[in-house]
């Protein structure tokens, strides 16, 4: 019974201070929101279980090459899949973009080649027709393919008959043998499945490719257990490699993760806590204004709860009557969240499956589920104790005589001005603190979206092509092959230029006179391979010459540097004909400069200036690669660019597998821009509801450490105080918290700013730090001294007796 008048009252509290709970709800929300919709989104792409039976246990099998993401090749798939006793299942695939030709004209579709098993894996039937088998892997096996359900209707226009039909897949007529369920894009958003030939099992160590794996581990066997095992069955490959075909020595190791997991190389985990942190450092900041609203609330009360406490009340009593006012706003608040969460997803959920071409993998989906409800119910706990539990147990635990002697009707008690000032100099340096971090990360993302890059991929088409080794397998072979690849995508009319590149790693510099203390003290410098022009890119000639025929594999080795590696190493004279000296493949490369071209935009300059760093180009007929980005510039306007290259391609050897859609270069580099502008506006959103989290904080603490003093602004004014004094008394007193809360932030945001600025190698001036200061402190200390004056002036308005009377 004492519950439900604790109840009762309490509505009736909230239902008197319509403003009150309407602020407090709004604060919230806000920040609930934030962290649940944080959480339902990360935990959707990272940890979700994939759509298909038994889901939770189907794991993704990566190698790591002294620590860095790789893949089984296939020469360790063919030596060590009989060995392994960790494994129920263990296979591997490959995914390809699959031609779809179509009269004179066709489509990329996203594909695997995989071999027997791969669909018993999934625990998926086609619901018509056969899966690939060993018979389909058969080196020279009849073309044979599965379709998915939304090719079978795009393509095929739901013919029943589709098992007697056949398509034109990268220039081979293959028939269809099965049709997968609707929504089945397993390993990822893979909507043509092809046989894996048995070829994988013959592959040489220097000729291998290589592929991802997949597997199940025993119901007797840990993780542990299995990722030991195969990689010691890998390593003992590659070592035996090592001395066979002079391999590079290199330590691997096997990691099992779920296909979520690999999606992230690894990183998920990190990626999730560290925004995670984020949200609920929001939905933290959301507590404390909740909770410092209901304890200024509570403060208001304290002599009504000492009286009680006087009168035989217990603590646990007392804590039940204070804390339900918040108990009420944070359930509410819960609900609400939940709602506008809920209806965000399903937003989310249209908006990014229209925005990315192929939908994306096949497990995002995004919507209310019970994870998300759990995660709602979990919050709103978390919350009921910050913002309802402690501030009334902080209350109720008051000594009672000492609140029942502390201050008048005409004064605010001493601990309760305490404890405002605290409240307010506390809210001043968060939200101080929030917005020049958040001014900072606003600025980086701004300057990410307006990146000067240094190339022009304008009127650019690009194809990712890898040369199959076991048919091209000399250096001689392959680079010829390129050659005549880009002769004949060169011969279309609409065609102006081709090149091709390979960024081969960054590598070690030895500039010849120069002399370096220690190995370790020479610099790392991008190299890229290249066989063409770059001028096709944007990257245009300063001095020299761009490569020809003449740098080739038995001549003498060149090489093309970037401007500011030419104003680094060669100040104030031509570096044309200088020597230098890089490591590639273990091998130590001397290598002639016969030009100099532009700066552009490469990894070691993302937080720098475009002449930070230094790039190498070294001939692709020198330096062979199975791995080539084609590039062709192309007339403006000219249409069905696309198809130049396809066609191209099956003139000159059907068997060149791409590993991504022809398709315009500057795709690529829109959707880097459209995903930094994404996520700036979720980080101004963001940003902007927790500013406005704390902005409300502040306000409603000032506004009501005034009004409870509007009895001493009555006196004051009784004895002759003027308006104009008793207004700089309360600004005076406020400048005290505001200077404390800023001077506490800008310290700490000092130490943040040196660190950053040396992390970044100078991304913006000094300058720009002292600016963002000024800025942040001024916008502050105007909405600090508006939230004291306004409250202020409403309370010398009032008429002194009212003021003396005002509860």
């Amino acid at each position: 019974m004492s519950v439900l008048i604790d109840i009762k009252y309490a509505i009736r509290l909230l239902y008197k201070s319509p403003k009150f709970t309407a602020m407090t709800l709004a604060v919230l929300i806000g920040g609930l929101s934030i962290s649940l919709f944080t959480f339902s989104f990360f935990y959707s792409v990272v940890y979700k279980a994939l759509p298909i039976p038994e889901g939770e246990t189907a794991m993704s099998v990566s190698v790591f090459k002294d620590g860095q993401y790789d893949l089984i090749t296939g020469n360790e798939y063919a030596n060590v899949k009989d060995q392994l006793t960790s494994f129920s299942e263990f296979g591997i695939y490959i995914n390809r973009d699959i031609r779809l030709s179509i009269e004179q004209s066709g489509k990329g579709i996203d594909g695997s080649y995989v071999r027997a098993g791969f669909f018993e894996f999934s625990r998926t039937q086609p619901i018509i027709g056969r899966t690939i088998n060993a018979d389909d892997t058969k080196i020279g096996a009849e073309p044979v393919t599965l379709i998915s359900y939304q090719v079978w209707q795009n393509e095929l226009n739901g013919d029943e008959d589709v098992l007697s039909k056949t398509l034109i897949l990268n220039g081979q007529v293959t028939s269809v043998i099965g049709v997968m369920p609707k929504g089945y894009r397993f390993p990822n958003k893979e909507q043509l499945w092809l046989p894996l030939s048995d070829d994988v099992l013959n592959e040489t160590p220097k000729s291998t490719d290589s592929y991802y794996a997949f597997g199940r581990i025993k119901r007797s066997v840990n993780l542990a257990q299995a990722e030991l095992e195969l990689s010691q069955a890998i390593n003992r490959v590659h070592q035996n490699n090592i001395k066979l075909y002079d391999l590079p020595d290199v330590d691997k190791v096997a990691k099992i993760m779920t296909f979520q997991m690999a999606q992230t190389g690894g990183q998920g985990t990190v990626v999730f806590a560290f925004l995670n942190t984020v949200s609920w450092l929001i939905m933290l900041l959301a507590c404390i204004n909740v909770g410092n609203l209901l304890l200024a609330r509570a403060v208001e009360r304290q002599k009504e709860t000492a009286i009680r406490a006087a009168l035989g009340a217990t603590t646990f009593r007392l804590v039940s009557q204070l804390m339900w006012e918040g108990i009420i706003i944070s359930i509410i608040g819960g609900i609400l969240s939940l709602l506008l969460v809920g209806a965000a997803l399903d937003y989310t959920e249209i908006l990014l499956h229209s925005w990315l071409p192929s939908g994306g993998s096949f497990w995002w989906h995004w919507g209310m589920d019970s994870e998300t409800v759990m995660m709602a119910v979990v919050f709103t706990l978390v919350t009921i104790v910050l913002s309802s539990l402690l501030p009334a147990w902080r209350s109720a635990r008051q000594d009672i005589n000492l609140a029942l002697r502390d201050g008048t009707r005409g004064a605010k008690s001493k601990k309760a001005g305490r404890i405002s000032k605290i409240l307010v100099t506390t809210q001043v340096f968060l939200v101080a603190l929030l917005m020049l971090i958040g001014s900072i990360s606003g600025f980086i993302a701004h300057k990410f979206i307006n990146l000067e890059l240094g190339d022009d991929y304008t009127d650019v088409i690009t194809a990712r092509m890898t040369i199959p080794e076991n048919k091209y397998s000399q250096p001689e072979q392959q680079t010829a092959l390129i050659q005549t690849l880009m002769e004949q995508v060169k011969q279309h009319p609409q065609v102006t230029n081709v090149v091709t590149n390979n960024w081969i790693g960054s590598m070690k510099l030895t500039i010849t006179g120069l002399d370096y203390g220690a190995e370790e003290d020479k610099p790392l410098v991008d190299t890229i391979s290249v066989i063409g022009e770059t001028s096709t890119v944007g990257v245009n000639l300063v001095a020299g010459r761009q490569f020809s025929r003449l740098d080739k594999l038995g001549s003498r080795k060149t090489a093309i540097i970037s401007q500011s590696m030419a104003n680094r190493y060669w100040p104030g004279e031509s570096p044309l004909e200088k020597d230098f000296t890089i490591t590639i493949d273990d091998k130590d490369e001397q290598l002639y400069i016969v030009g100099v071209v532009t700066d552009r935009m490469n990894p070691s300059t993302l937080f720098s200036k475009l002449d930070s760093a230094d790039e190498i180009y070294v001939s692709g007929l020198q330096f062979a690669s199975t791995f080539q980005i084609f590039y062709y510039h192309v007339l403006p306007n000219a249409k069905n660019v696309e198809e130049i290259f396809y066609q191209a391609m099956f003139k000159v050897d059907r068997n060149i597998e791409l590993t991504f859609q022809v398709q315009p270069a500057i795709n690529n580099r829109n959707k880097m821009r459209e995903s930094m502008k994404l996520l700036s506006n979720i980080t101004f959103g963001t940003g902007f509801i927790a500013l406005l989290l704390a902005m409300v904080g502040i306000y409603g603490l000032t506004a009501n450490a005034v009004a409870q003093r509007t009895h001493e602004v009555g006196i004051r004014r009784a004895v002759g105080a003027s308006d104009r004094d008793i207004i700089y008394m309360f600004l005076k007193q406020g400048a005290r918290q505001l200077i404390i809360g800023l001077g506490l932030a800008l310290v700490i945001f000092a130490l943040l700013a040196y660190g950053f600025h040396n992390f970044t190698l100078g991304l913006f001036p000094v300058s720009f730090y002292f600016i963002l200061a000024i800025g942040v402190v001024t916008a502050l200390s105007v909405v600090v001294m508006f939230a004291i004056f306004m409250p202020t002036t409403r309370a010398v308005k009032m008429e002194p007796s009212l003021a003396l009377r005002y509860e």
